[in-house]
């Protein structure tokens, strides 16, 4: 008896990872990341604190143009161009407030 068997439980890898990109929740892992350096921000000026906001921020880069700029049939150097974009800023932003 053979039976058509649905994809979630075929392969459950893939289901859970359908659902680790849907825009309402990328949203809300932006948010909490916000939160977070909105958070960190006021509690302290330390450096490693602003290292810290700096790594959510290039996280939260990251998740906007891989999951909100539709930048997948497109040119590859301008799609690795916008994902290098917010952790080099970071990092330049890191050493300069840093010295």
């Amino acid at each position: 008896m053979d039976r058509v068997v649905p994809t979630g439980v075929r392969d459950p890898m893939k289901t859970i990872s359908k659902m680790l990109h849907t825009p309402a929740l990328i949203w809300l892992l932006l948010m909490i990341m916000t939160l977070l350096s909105f958070y960190l921000t006021d509690s302290s000026t330390l450096a490693w604190v602003t290292g810290v906001i700096l790594l959510l921020t290039a996280l939260k880069g990251h998740l906007i143009v891989e999951s909100f700029m539709e930048l997948h049939g497109i040119n590859h150097l301008i799609r690795t161009a916008m994902l290098l974009y917010c952790p080099v800023l970071g990092v330049i932003i890191y050493f300069v407030l840093s010295h």
